[in-house]
């Protein structure tokens, strides 16, 4: 699976989400394929690219938020 489903998942989940909120999605949306699995490894390589950012939360948890548009 690719860098361009995990952030498709992103926009699904209102442009920004923890790692566990992508992993669940990306179980439901492909449970056939193991990228929940990547998740960790693609989200750094989108945050490398620059089409998302990591942040933290008022609980201070990780979110990430597209911050680029994909393309």
């Amino acid at each position: 699976m690719s860098q361009e489903e995990v952030y498709k998942i992103i926009e699904e989940l209102g442009g920004e989400a923890t790692q566990q909120q992508i992993k669940q999605r990306a179980k439901e949306k492909f449970p056939d394929a193991s990228l929940h699995l990547y998740v960790g490894d693609r989200l750094r390589k989108l945050e490398k690219k620059g089409y998302i950012k990591s942040t933290l939360d008022a609980e201070g948890n990780i979110v990430w938020k597209i911050v680029e548009e994909w393309g």
